[in-house]
């Protein structure tokens, strides 16, 4: 009779999946700050392009964080109907298509499209990235997942005045916001080349087979449950403190 021990199953792919998963995450969210910064430094070059004023240019980035705001807060549900991965993919598409936009801009008001699509774009990612992380990061290493996630979106915010104001320099403004559309397109071609690993099947709702429900789940029973209302309250009273 054969007493002895199944054999323990490697861990080295699960490290693996984990690394690739972790990374490609921390790449477009990276990308995601990058494109968030990648005006401000040109302000100076586009000024005297388009014949505006700081002010008309500091509302292009009111317009995107705004924008962002909004789709940050319905890309969740996006995200829970479609899965991540075709709200990662349409979060970068129109960040890069915003950013070759800028760079053909000869208007102010062109400009101003191209916030707009930008911030579309920027408000996937954080609700894209938490999804992925939470369910295919291995717990034990959610820590690092989120530590990696978060230094590489203040990576990107350092690297984008240290690239965009050296090749307008070089070259011109135009010139600046091409190469950071190709950046975005590159990382796009990669998550598009390594999609399998950010493959996660939708959640669907549970149906009734056999089993009657008094009442139906709505999409906005998420409202009754309390610490929403905390949440809400603590991040409200802290706009109150400090606007």
């Amino acid at each position: 009779m054969n007493t002895s021990n199944p054999p323990l199953q490697s861990p080295e792919p699960l490290v693996k999946s984990d690394f690739q998963l972790i990374s490609l995450v921390a790449i477009a969210h990276m990308f995601s700050h990058f494109a968030q910064l990648v005006l401000p430094p040109l302000f100076p070059f586009i000024k005297d392009s388009l014949q505006v004023s700081y002010a008309e240019l500091g509302f292009l980035m009111s317009i995107f964080f705004v924008v962002s705001c909004a789709v940050q807060a319905l890309s969740g549900f996006a995200v829970d109907r479609f899965g991540p991965r075709p709200v990662l993919y349409l979060g970068l598409s129109s960040l890069v298509l915003a950013n070759w936009g800028y760079a053909i801009s000869d208007s102010y008001t062109q400009m101003m499209f191209c916030a707009f699509l930008a911030g579309v774009g920027n408000g996937v990612f954080h609700p894209v990235d938490y999804t992925l992380l939470n369910r295919l990061v291995t717990p034990a290493r959610l820590g690092h997942a989120y530590s990696v996630h978060g230094i590489t979106g203040s990576l990107g915010w350092a690297v984008a005045p240290a690239l965009m104001v050296p090749i307008a320099i070089a070259f011109s403004w135009h010139v600046a916001l091409f190469v950071a559309g190709s950046i975005g397109f590159a990382i796009l071609v990669l998550l598009l080349f390594k999609r399998s690993e950010l493959e996660l099947p939708v959640i669907e709702r549970a149906k009734a087979s056999g089993e009657h429900h008094t009442k139906e789940e709505g999409t906005f029973d998420f409202l009754k449950i309390p610490v929403v209302w905390i949440c809400f309250s603590f991040f409200l009273s802290l706009f109150h403190v400090f606007f």
